[in-house]
């Protein structure tokens, strides 16, 4: 059996990003394997999960504090400690583990809370669990029932599986300030530990607000989140109502991690309809800050569990069982007493197996395992144990019962005894993040070969490819399931199990810890890698526009000078831009055009107040030059497709609900910002498809794909053509010049003044062929050599820094935008106080 060393592993993480990441990460990977050995260089990674990997309990040497401690390790979840221990384990990571430490024991094995215990106490605590590399969050006993028996496991739990959340229990306020409270104070705990290059990964669901609250307090911070549990469809979580908060804390995070592709599409489908974020099927905008969503399905710790099955007493059990159950076929289920666990659903099942195939009656024994679930369910309790009562009633005697019942703790050994001798494993929750019980399964058939019926709803069902696949709630198809896996021969009993054998063994706990790492490190580093459009340089913007005499400001409108709203009507211009924009349009050193894709009457209505303000609309249609009067640069062109293209927008309208139409002078813009998100986009497709064949082939038009827009203009129109224009024959005038947009029709703007700028350079230059964004690449090439000498030119992209743009400088929002133009003015006015 192979497993890829660390390097192989780097190396896998690398193709897999180059394949499957989002067009803001594509071209950087390759730069990422020139630093290949950063990804072999040792770093520390800060594990932080809700319960630590340990329990505490009094050395009987001190019975008084204060106390000295014994360290032991808690049961469960062991899939997910196995895998951060490992890291441990690996030369070049070393993991230490941040959690709560819970309860402790005292001499006598009573538990107590931890906020009586005194400063000492808690020190020898912190001393104690150093040894195993650990770090204990401590959380006071109310705040600590708030958060874990009250939001996460009555509100966040349910809903996480499927579970309508006010149908679990009522909303209790405190719940959610506790909740809160304990990321709090995670975030804490971690940094007074945390140093620059650490990665800090956090686990599951607890723990969801963390990424934002520790990134707030490290922004440079490496952080990965997983999810162990499963995430909901966003018709679901949308009812909860502290979604945003939610899925934003998530979204702090560089990286997320969940158990299957189903998972992170209903994660991506909730940030895109709930917080109206632009995503891809492997990462999401969050504003400006692109999250990796990544699918990494969890494995078990299949060493241990090989060596646990053979212990001598396992086998003592082993040897039990099977004389109490002699000619019997025993097929086993273990699961918690809750609602998703599917045990009425397979004890409904198991019931019409043995009405239809009475042969297996007296020769089959269910012997069904349960443990306390997430919370008291009486009536689900009194369900099944009727069923239990009424199929042994049915179908047993006094001699056998063909359901064995336990509700109760099984002890690891009795539960590695059931796995080895049972001739079938039927597994059918409703809903289950992983289920690593199954995987245990399989290891420990290497003898038998015996069959594994698992249901479709769980994560593991999709890696998992020998396993019988069965839908609980289809009864009948889950007893003809029973009746063909006890009748499976030999011969494909085997292949199917060697299928999932040799998963199980490839793909355990070590490989998925080491993938999420690798993964991760290797996104970072891709990031780190790439040619990002550095920030405006605000000390040198003033700078340079304080050593210039003749100045060109060209600046768009929406996204720009505003932000982007889902009403265009609604992104009306703030008090503090028109304040800058006057200021600058009275300097007769400053010529200051607005050039939007709005038409004329809003650019008159909102800007035309202005004096000395040039404004050109509908990009580039029209230009109104200060204090004179609108110029109609296409009157003489054909406008007649304006009919066909309406035509089909209309079409598409009446079919998108929240769709509307922009007609204007010489385009027709087509918005979708306020349809359901993802049918918005697939119309889009569908629409630009159709006016691609029925009008873009045949008319002298093209089509200009906008934020949540589609719209039709003149070939020849466009915001580039516009800056030629006002740059003049005679560009050398202009020994300050700046351009800022924030979307595609703005990079027209941007290449133009990249010609203009080299030509001006070397009058010789070949010109700019204007071939697209690939032909020019990023501005981040020229954004320093731009500013030696004059003329000095500004191009300003609006987004994150990681933007493919052929601007030289980046700013994060319009409000960057406006607060610059505000310390320009404020040049001018300081000038023209000094004059006077």
């Amino acid at each position: 059996m192979h497993k890829p060393n660390l390097d192989e592993a780097a190396e896998l993480s690398l193709k897999v990003i180059s394949l499957s990441r989002p067009s803001s990460f594509s071209g950087k990977v390759e730069d990422a394997h020139h630093k290949h050995e950063e990804l072999g260089a040792h770093v520390r990674i800060i594990a932080a999960s809700h319960f630590l990997p340990f329990s505490i309990s009094v050395s009987e040497e001190t019975p008084e504090e204060p106390y000295q401690w014994k360290v032991t390790r808690r049961s469960g979840h062991t899939a997910m400690y196995a895998g951060i221990r490992s890291l441990s384990d690996n030369p070049n990571t070393g993991c230490t583990h941040v959690g709560w430490i819970g309860n402790y024991k005292d001499v006598k094995g009573e538990e107590h809370s931890c906020d009586s215990l005194s400063h000492e106490s808690r020190t020898n605590i912190y001393k104690e669990l150093e040894k195993h590399g650990a770090v204990p969050v401590f959380v006071d006993e109310e705040t600590a029932h708030g958060h874990y028996e009250g939001y996460s496991k009555q509100i966040l739990w349910p809903l996480l599986h499927y579970m309508s959340w006010n149908d679990s229990h009522p909303m209790n306020p405190a719940w959610w300030a506790s909740y809160n409270k304990v990321n709090q104070i995670f975030a804490a705990a971690i940094g007074s530990i945390y140093t620059e290059g650490d990665i800090v990964w956090i686990h599951d669901y607890h723990l969801l607000l963390l990424p934002e609250m520790f990134g707030a307090l490290h922004p440079k911070a490496t952080i990965g989140l997983f999810l162990h549990s499963p995430f909901p469809s966003s018709e679901l979580f949308r009812s909860l109502p502290a979604r945003k908060e939610i899925l934003y804390g998530m979204l702090g995070a560089t990286s997320i991690g969940f158990q299957t592709y189903s998972y992170a599409r209903h994660f991506l489908s909730s940030c895109t309809r709930v917080l109206g974020l632009e995503s891809t099927p492997t990462g999401i905008d969050n504003q400006g800050n692109m999250v990796a969503i990544g699918v990494f399905p969890i494995g078990i710790d299949a060493r241990h569990v090989q060596e646990r099955r053979s212990l001598p007493a396992v086998q003592a059990k082993m040897k039990n069982l099977r004389e109490m159950f002699a000619n019997k076929r025993i097929i086993i289920g273990r699961d918690r007493l809750d609602e998703v666990a599917g045990i009425k659903q397979k004890l409904e099942a198991f019931e019409l197996f043995l009405e239809k195939y009475p042969e297996w009656q007296n020769n089959v024994v269910l012997i069904q395992v349960t443990q306390p679930g997430q919370s008291r369910q009486p009536r689900l309790e009194a369900k099944i144990s009727e069923l239990v009562t009424s199929i042994n009633s049915n179908y047993g005697s006094l001699e056998f019962m063909p359901v064995m019942y336990h509700h109760t703790f099984l002890n690891t050994d009795e539960y590695m005894a059931l796995l080895n001798i049972a001739d079938l494993c039927l597994i059918t929750v409703i809903r289950d993040g992983m289920n690593t019980g199954s995987l245990e399964y399989v290891v420990c058939q290497q003898d038998k070969h015996s069959p594994l019926l698992l249901s479709e709803f769980t994560g593991t069902a999709g890696s998992v490819s020998g396993a019988i696949q069965i839908n609980p709630w289809d009864y009948e198809g889950v007893a003809q399931a029973i009746d063909t896996a006890l009748r499976m021969s030999p011969e494909e009993k085997k292949v199917r199990y060697e299928q999932m054998y040799r998963h199980v063994m490839n793909h355990d706990a070590q490989y998925w810890a080491s993938t999420v790492i690798q993964d991760l490190r290797a996104t970072v580093l891709a990031g780190r890698s790439s040619s990002e459009t550095p920030s405006l340089d605000i000390p040198l913007f003033v700078k340079c526009f304080k050593s210039s005499t003749r100045r060109m400001i060209m600046l768009d409108y929406d996204g720009t000078l505003t932000p982007i709203t889902n009403i265009p009507a609604q992104a009306l211009p703030p008090p503090e831009m028109l304040e800058a924009l006057s200021t600058l349009c009275a300097d007769p050193d400053n010529f200051v055009c607005v050039i939007s894709g709005r038409d004329r009457a809003f650019l008159e209505l909102h800007l035309g107040n202005i004096k000395g303000l040039a404004l050109s609309g509908e990009h580039g249609s029209f230009i109104r030059y200060p204090d004179s009067e609108w110029i109609n640069l296409l009157a003489e062109m054909d406008m007649s497709w304006k009919d066909e293209v309406m035509s089909i927008f209309e079409f598409y309208t009446e079919r998108t609900a929240g769709a509307t139409i922009e007609a204007k002078e010489t385009s027709i813009t087509w918005h979708f910002r306020n349809a359901d998100p993802e049918y918005g986009e697939f119309q889009a497709k569908e629409c630009m498809n159709h006016l691609e064949n029925s009008v873009v082939s045949k008319r002298p038009v093209e089509i200009l794909v906008g934020k949540k827009c589609l719209e039709v203009r003149p070939i020849s129109v466009n915001k580039g053509e516009i800056v030629k224009r006002l740059m003049g024959a005679n560009p050398k005038q202009w020994d300050f010049v700046v351009c800022a947009g924030d979307d595609k029709t703005d990079e027209d703007m941007f290449r133009s003044l990249r010609a203009i700028k080299r030509n001006v350079a070397d009058p010789n230059a070949e010109k700019d062929s204007h071939a697209g964004p690939m032909s020019v690449g990023t501005g981040a090439d020229w954004s320093a050599t731009s500013m030696r000498l004059p003329p000095y030119y500004f191009t300003i992209t609006v987004g994150p820094s990681d933007k493919r743009s052929a601007a030289a400088w980046h700013v994060s929002s319009s409000h960057n935008v406006v607060e610059a133009l505000a310390m320009l003015a404020a040049v001018d006015k300081n000038a023209k106080t000094d004059a006077e």
